[in-house]
């Protein structure tokens, strides 16, 4: 690569909302498929997050989300940016059950579909994709009964409805905290509110205190 493409994938790697906006697609209600632009909520998570990376070196965000802000869909999408440009990015996603964890993986695997800058896939099912030419890997899992992630080793983890999570404790110690506390390493979890208790809520009221890392 040289000249013009090289500058058109520089700028696809580092400025995501571009990237989102020329190679991601989202499916509409009623319009059917249509560049992914993000929206208000999700230019502020990127800001916020964005400007956390640029301090620390890596992203530790907790997200208490509204209905229809597409929170999920904007971490998704972020994922996939970083496993697809970038090599060895491992990522896992925990959600809170089946249906929201292959809606999840419908997603990612659409935005795969219609990049016209996809990597070479060497492994492709319900649950993973395998970037073989960089690395690097999409996974999705279920938080049932049993912590989901123990002994892989992830540099991108999503925690999506993690105040849903059953058994919450057990699953971030063997996710979350096994996330390497490294550069480029990013542990984001998001979650509609669940009450005044779990997990999930006293990470929040850390967070809202500036205490730990999130």
């Amino acid at each position: 690569m040289e000249g013009d493409e090289l500058a058109i994938r520089q700028r696809l790697k580092t400025d995501f909302p571009h990237y989102a906006e020329k190679c991601l697609r989202i499916r509409t209600k009623t319009k059917g498929l249509k560049p992914f632009v993000l929206n208000k909520a999700q230019h502020y998570i990127n800001e916020r997050m964005e400007a956390q990376l640029a301090e620390t070196g890596m992203i530790r965000c907790l997200i208490l989300k509204g209905r229809q802000q597409g929170i999920s869909t904007y971490v998704a999408a972020r994922y996939y940016h970083r496993a697809s440009m970038f090599p060895r990015k491992n990522v896992f996603i925990l959600s809170h059950e089946m249906q929201s964890t292959e809606g999840l993986f419908d997603m990612v695997a659409r935005y795969h579909k219609h990049n016209p800058f996809a990597p070479s896939v060497g492994t492709s099912n319900a649950k993973e994709l395998k970037f073989d030419q960089i690395d690097s890997m999409y996974r999705v899992a279920t938080a049932g009964h049993k912590a989901a992630g123990r002994s892989r080793t992830m540099s991108l983890f999503h925690g999506s409805e993690a105040a849903l999570w059953e058994n919450p404790k057990e699953h971030f110690a063997a996710s979350v905290q096994t996330v390497p506390k490294r550069p480029g390493t990013e542990v984001i979890l998001e979650s509609t509110a669940k009450g005044a208790s779990g997990l999930f809520f006293q990470k929040w009221q850390e967070a809202e205190r500036g205490d730990g890392e999130y």
